[in-house]
Protein backbone atom coordinates (compact mmCIF):
# COMPACT_ATOMS: atom_id res chain seq x y z
CA UNK A 1 0.00 0.00 0.00
CA UNK A 2 3.34 2.40 0.99
CA UNK A 3 4.81 1.66 -2.33
CA UNK A 4 1.16 2.23 -4.42
CA UNK A 5 1.07 5.61 -2.46
CA UNK A 6 4.77 6.38 -3.28
CA UNK A 7 4.18 5.62 -7.01
CA UNK A 8 0.94 7.89 -7.19
CA UNK A 9 2.50 10.51 -5.53
CA UNK A 10 5.77 10.27 -8.01
CA UNK A 11 3.15 10.19 -10.45
CA UNK A 12 1.99 13.38 -9.55
CA UNK A 13 4.71 15.39 -9.59
CA UNK A 14 5.92 13.80 -13.25
CA UNK A 15 2.95 15.22 -14.77
CA UNK A 16 2.92 18.08 -12.94
CA UNK A 17 6.55 18.91 -14.03
CA UNK A 18 5.68 17.78 -17.67
CA UNK A 19 2.51 19.88 -17.55
CA UNK A 20 4.38 23.16 -16.45
CA UNK A 21 7.01 22.44 -18.65
CA UNK A 22 4.58 22.56 -21.70
CA UNK A 23 3.36 25.82 -20.76
CA UNK A 24 6.78 27.41 -20.28
CA UNK A 25 7.67 26.48 -23.97
CA UNK A 26 4.14 27.39 -25.21
CA UNK A 27 4.58 30.49 -22.99
CA UNK A 28 8.48 30.59 -24.92
CA UNK A 29 7.05 30.50 -28.37
CA UNK A 30 4.15 32.56 -28.10
CA UNK A 31 6.22 35.59 -26.29
CA UNK A 32 8.96 34.87 -29.12
CA UNK A 33 8.86 38.48 -31.33
CA UNK A 34 10.22 38.13 -35.17
CA UNK A 35 10.90 41.81 -36.21
CA UNK A 36 9.59 42.44 -40.01
CA UNK A 37 12.16 45.29 -41.44
CA UNK A 38 11.74 46.70 -44.90
CA UNK A 39 15.19 48.61 -45.83
CA UNK A 40 16.23 50.39 -48.66
CA UNK A 41 18.89 48.41 -51.08
CA UNK A 42 21.14 51.48 -50.89
CA UNK A 43 24.02 53.07 -48.55
CA UNK A 44 21.77 54.96 -46.54
CA UNK A 45 20.60 51.86 -44.86
CA UNK A 46 24.18 51.63 -43.39
CA UNK A 47 23.73 51.40 -40.01
CA UNK A 48 21.57 48.38 -40.65
CA UNK A 49 23.81 46.43 -42.80
CA UNK A 50 27.16 46.77 -40.31
CA UNK A 51 24.91 46.04 -37.22
CA UNK A 52 23.67 42.98 -39.41
CA UNK A 53 26.94 42.12 -40.21
CA UNK A 54 28.21 42.59 -36.93
CA UNK A 55 26.03 40.39 -34.96
CA UNK A 56 25.00 42.92 -32.94
CA UNK A 57 20.74 42.28 -33.79
CA UNK A 58 21.47 38.37 -31.98
CA UNK A 59 23.50 39.83 -29.50
CA UNK A 60 20.56 41.56 -28.00
CA UNK A 61 18.29 38.87 -28.70
CA UNK A 62 16.84 40.82 -31.51
CA UNK A 63 15.10 38.25 -33.81
CA UNK A 64 15.12 39.98 -37.13
CA UNK A 65 13.31 39.24 -40.89
CA UNK A 66 14.04 42.24 -43.63
CA UNK A 67 13.09 42.56 -47.14
CA UNK A 68 15.01 44.73 -49.40
CA UNK A 69 13.26 47.57 -51.15
CA UNK A 70 14.72 49.58 -54.34
CA UNK A 71 12.89 53.11 -53.40
CA UNK A 72 11.15 54.18 -50.24
CA UNK A 73 8.19 54.41 -52.22
CA UNK A 74 7.91 50.96 -52.53
CA UNK A 75 8.82 50.35 -49.44
CA UNK A 76 5.74 52.84 -48.51
CA UNK A 77 3.31 50.37 -50.05
CA UNK A 78 4.77 47.70 -47.77
CA UNK A 79 3.72 49.67 -44.99
CA UNK A 80 0.44 50.60 -46.35
CA UNK A 81 -0.48 46.30 -46.43
CA UNK A 82 0.41 45.99 -43.13
CA UNK A 83 3.54 44.26 -44.12
CA UNK A 84 5.92 46.07 -41.72
CA UNK A 85 7.42 46.76 -38.38
CA UNK A 86 9.78 48.64 -38.35
CA UNK A 87 11.04 50.44 -41.53
CA UNK A 88 14.20 52.10 -42.46
CA UNK A 89 13.57 54.85 -45.34
CA UNK A 90 13.60 58.36 -46.42
CA UNK A 91 11.22 60.94 -44.66
CA UNK A 92 9.37 61.79 -47.88
CA UNK A 93 7.93 58.36 -48.29
CA UNK A 94 7.17 57.87 -44.76
CA UNK A 95 5.35 60.84 -44.60
CA UNK A 96 3.32 59.50 -47.59
CA UNK A 97 3.07 56.59 -45.53
CA UNK A 98 1.46 58.62 -42.85
CA UNK A 99 -0.72 61.07 -44.88
CA UNK A 100 -2.77 58.10 -46.41
CA UNK A 101 -3.40 56.55 -42.80
CA UNK A 102 -0.41 54.03 -41.52
CA UNK A 103 0.00 54.79 -37.68
CA UNK A 104 3.49 55.10 -37.86
CA UNK A 105 6.42 57.32 -35.39
CA UNK A 106 9.54 58.57 -36.37
CA UNK A 107 11.56 57.28 -33.58
CA UNK A 108 15.67 58.32 -34.88
CA UNK A 109 17.32 59.28 -38.45
CA UNK A 110 20.06 57.38 -40.43
CA UNK A 111 21.03 60.12 -42.13
CA UNK A 112 21.16 63.40 -43.98
CA UNK A 113 21.36 64.17 -47.24
CA UNK A 114 22.43 62.12 -49.83
CA UNK A 115 20.91 63.41 -53.30
CA UNK A 116 21.91 65.08 -56.50
CA UNK A 117 21.73 65.63 -59.89
CA UNK A 118 23.64 64.16 -62.80
CA UNK A 119 23.66 65.03 -66.04
CA UNK A 120 25.04 63.41 -69.70
CA UNK A 121 28.18 66.21 -69.70
CA UNK A 122 27.71 66.42 -72.99
CA UNK A 123 24.15 67.54 -73.47
CA UNK A 124 24.48 70.03 -70.00
CA UNK A 125 26.97 71.57 -68.31
CA UNK A 126 24.97 74.04 -66.25
CA UNK A 127 22.04 74.11 -63.96
CA UNK A 128 20.55 76.93 -66.87
CA UNK A 129 21.49 74.15 -69.23
CA UNK A 130 18.27 72.06 -67.38
CA UNK A 131 15.74 74.37 -69.07
CA UNK A 132 13.76 71.69 -71.87
CA UNK A 133 15.58 68.41 -70.95
CA UNK A 134 14.31 65.48 -70.27
CA UNK A 135 14.45 64.84 -66.34
CA UNK A 136 13.89 61.60 -64.36
CA UNK A 137 13.44 60.75 -60.99
CA UNK A 138 11.68 58.43 -58.89
CA UNK A 139 7.81 59.08 -57.90
CA UNK A 140 6.68 62.25 -56.53
CA UNK A 141 7.18 62.82 -52.55
CA UNK A 142 10.54 61.14 -52.99
CA UNK A 143 13.92 63.15 -51.48
CA UNK A 144 15.63 63.14 -54.98
CA UNK A 145 12.00 64.16 -56.26
CA UNK A 146 11.87 67.21 -53.90
CA UNK A 147 15.15 68.25 -55.08
CA UNK A 148 14.41 68.31 -58.21
CA UNK A 149 11.35 70.87 -57.37
CA UNK A 150 13.21 72.94 -55.42
CA UNK A 151 16.04 73.22 -58.24
CA UNK A 152 13.25 73.78 -60.88
CA UNK A 153 11.32 76.80 -58.99
CA UNK A 154 14.79 78.12 -57.93
CA UNK A 155 16.10 78.68 -61.38
CA UNK A 156 13.02 79.17 -63.20
CA UNK A 157 13.43 75.89 -65.41
CA UNK A 158 10.87 74.07 -67.53
CA UNK A 159 11.58 69.96 -67.65
CA UNK A 160 9.88 67.15 -69.77
CA UNK A 161 9.79 64.91 -66.16
CA UNK A 162 10.07 61.46 -66.17
CA UNK A 163 9.24 58.57 -63.31
CA UNK A 164 12.05 55.79 -63.20
CA UNK A 165 13.14 54.02 -60.45
CA UNK A 166 17.15 54.76 -59.96
CA UNK A 167 18.53 51.69 -61.48
CA UNK A 168 16.38 52.26 -64.51
CA UNK A 169 17.77 55.67 -64.65
CA UNK A 170 20.95 55.10 -64.68
CA UNK A 171 21.05 52.88 -67.66
CA UNK A 172 18.27 55.61 -69.19
CA UNK A 173 20.74 58.15 -68.51
CA UNK A 174 24.47 56.93 -69.50
CA UNK A 175 22.15 55.66 -73.15
CA UNK A 176 21.43 59.15 -73.77
CA UNK A 177 17.58 58.49 -73.19
CA UNK A 178 17.46 60.96 -70.62
CA UNK A 179 19.24 64.30 -70.31
CA UNK A 180 19.68 64.70 -66.71
CA UNK A 181 18.21 62.51 -63.10
CA UNK A 182 17.33 63.10 -59.65
CA UNK A 183 19.09 60.74 -57.41
CA UNK A 184 20.05 59.11 -53.94
CA UNK A 185 22.58 57.81 -53.30
CA UNK A 186 24.57 55.40 -54.15
CA UNK A 187 23.15 55.45 -57.33
CA UNK A 188 24.77 59.08 -57.93
CA UNK A 189 28.32 58.18 -57.13
CA UNK A 190 27.78 54.76 -59.04
CA UNK A 191 26.15 57.10 -62.33
CA UNK A 192 29.23 59.53 -62.06
CA UNK A 193 31.69 56.74 -61.99
CA UNK A 194 30.17 55.25 -65.55
CA UNK A 195 30.91 58.98 -67.09
CA UNK A 196 27.50 60.76 -66.10
CA UNK A 197 28.62 64.68 -64.03
CA UNK A 198 27.08 65.12 -60.83
CA UNK A 199 25.31 68.68 -61.76
CA UNK A 200 24.64 70.00 -57.73
CA UNK A 201 23.84 67.93 -54.37
CA UNK A 202 21.66 68.30 -51.88
CA UNK A 203 24.11 70.23 -49.60
CA UNK A 204 23.90 73.25 -51.80
CA UNK A 205 20.47 74.07 -51.97
CA UNK A 206 19.49 72.36 -48.57
CA UNK A 207 22.21 72.55 -46.19
CA UNK A 208 19.89 70.32 -43.46
CA UNK A 209 18.19 68.20 -45.76
CA UNK A 210 17.00 65.08 -43.67
CA UNK A 211 17.74 62.01 -45.41
CA UNK A 212 16.59 58.32 -44.43
CA UNK A 213 14.70 57.76 -40.66
CA UNK A 214 13.68 54.75 -38.31
CA UNK A 215 9.88 54.56 -38.55
CA UNK A 216 7.79 52.16 -36.40
CA UNK A 217 4.41 51.15 -36.43
CA UNK A 218 2.38 52.59 -33.10
CA UNK A 219 0.91 49.52 -32.89
CA UNK A 220 4.46 47.52 -32.44
CA UNK A 221 5.87 50.38 -30.42
CA UNK A 222 3.34 50.19 -28.14
CA UNK A 223 3.55 46.81 -27.69
CA UNK A 224 7.17 46.12 -27.86
CA UNK A 225 9.22 49.64 -26.63
CA UNK A 226 11.45 47.64 -25.20
CA UNK A 227 12.43 45.73 -28.74
CA UNK A 228 12.43 49.58 -30.26
CA UNK A 229 14.65 50.82 -27.77
CA UNK A 230 17.12 48.38 -28.35
CA UNK A 231 16.94 48.57 -32.23
CA UNK A 232 17.39 52.06 -31.89
CA UNK A 233 20.68 51.34 -29.63
CA UNK A 234 22.04 48.81 -32.54
CA UNK A 235 21.48 51.17 -34.74
CA UNK A 236 23.10 54.28 -32.73
CA UNK A 237 25.96 51.86 -32.10
CA UNK A 238 26.48 51.18 -35.77
CA UNK A 239 26.20 54.71 -36.63
CA UNK A 240 29.40 55.74 -34.51
CA UNK A 241 31.43 52.97 -35.79
CA UNK A 242 30.67 53.98 -39.78
CA UNK A 243 31.87 57.74 -38.22
CA UNK A 244 34.73 55.86 -36.62
CA UNK A 245 35.90 53.49 -39.20
CA UNK A 246 34.22 54.85 -42.65
CA UNK A 247 36.73 52.14 -44.58
CA UNK A 248 35.54 48.95 -42.60
CA UNK A 249 32.13 50.34 -42.66
CA UNK A 250 32.21 50.80 -46.37
CA UNK A 251 33.43 47.04 -47.25
CA UNK A 252 30.73 45.90 -45.41
CA UNK A 253 27.71 48.02 -47.03
CA UNK A 254 29.39 47.34 -50.28
CA UNK A 255 28.83 43.18 -49.28
CA UNK A 256 25.42 43.79 -48.92
CA UNK A 257 24.76 45.86 -52.39
CA UNK A 258 26.95 43.86 -54.24
CA UNK A 259 28.67 46.97 -55.18
CA UNK A 260 32.16 47.87 -55.52
CA UNK A 261 34.30 48.89 -52.31
CA UNK A 262 35.41 52.24 -53.81
CA UNK A 263 32.44 53.33 -55.36
CA UNK A 264 30.74 52.98 -51.93
CA UNK A 265 33.29 54.25 -50.28
CA UNK A 266 32.41 57.68 -52.58
CA UNK A 267 29.43 57.47 -52.16
CA UNK A 268 29.33 57.33 -48.34
CA UNK A 269 31.40 60.22 -47.86
CA UNK A 270 28.32 62.54 -49.07
CA UNK A 271 25.94 60.88 -46.75
CA UNK A 272 25.74 62.81 -42.98
CA UNK A 273 25.42 59.64 -40.61
CA UNK A 274 23.28 60.78 -37.39
CA UNK A 275 20.22 59.59 -35.65
CA UNK A 276 19.49 62.59 -34.15
CA UNK A 277 16.32 63.88 -35.31
CA UNK A 278 16.09 67.55 -36.25
CA UNK A 279 12.17 68.57 -35.79
CA UNK A 280 12.92 71.85 -37.40
CA UNK A 281 13.92 70.32 -40.92
CA UNK A 282 11.20 67.41 -40.72
CA UNK A 283 8.58 70.64 -40.41
CA UNK A 284 10.36 71.97 -43.49
CA UNK A 285 10.20 68.79 -45.13
CA UNK A 286 6.37 68.67 -44.32
CA UNK A 287 5.94 72.09 -45.55
CA UNK A 288 7.60 71.48 -48.87
CA UNK A 289 5.16 68.29 -49.59
CA UNK A 290 2.10 70.59 -48.51
CA UNK A 291 3.24 73.10 -51.04
CA UNK A 292 3.60 70.70 -53.87
CA UNK A 293 0.85 69.02 -53.39
CA UNK A 294 2.02 65.82 -52.22
CA UNK A 295 0.21 65.68 -48.56
CA UNK A 296 -3.07 65.65 -48.65
CA UNK A 297 -3.41 67.50 -45.34
CA UNK A 298 -0.90 69.44 -43.56
CA UNK A 299 0.23 67.12 -40.86
CA UNK A 300 1.54 68.26 -37.50
CA UNK A 301 5.40 66.91 -36.97
CA UNK A 302 3.92 66.02 -33.46
CA UNK A 303 1.99 63.23 -34.79
CA UNK A 304 4.86 62.29 -36.95
CA UNK A 305 7.79 62.15 -34.53
CA UNK A 306 8.45 60.68 -31.24
CA UNK A 307 11.49 61.85 -29.45
CA UNK A 308 11.49 59.56 -26.26
CA UNK A 309 13.23 56.80 -27.64
CA UNK A 310 16.41 58.54 -28.46
CA UNK A 311 16.19 59.55 -25.10
CA UNK A 312 15.36 56.08 -23.45
CA UNK A 313 18.60 54.07 -25.49
CA UNK A 314 21.04 55.93 -24.10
Amino acid sequence: MRKSRVYGVVSIVVVLVMVLTLCYSYESVKSEVIVRFAVELNDHSSAFWVALDKGWFSEEGIKLDYKVFSTGLELATALTRGDVDIALACVGPLLLARDRGVKLKLVAMMHNHGYAIVVNPSKVRDLSDLNGKKVSTSGPGSPAWLLLMLIKDRYNLSLEIYRMPPFITTTALLTGKIDAAALPEHYVTLAESMGAKVLVRSQSLWPTMPGSGVAVTEKFLEKHRDIVVKIVRILSKATKYIRKHPDEAARIVAKYLASDVGTISKSMSYLDYVTHINVKEIQQYINYLVKYGVLRRNLSVSEFIDLSILGDKS
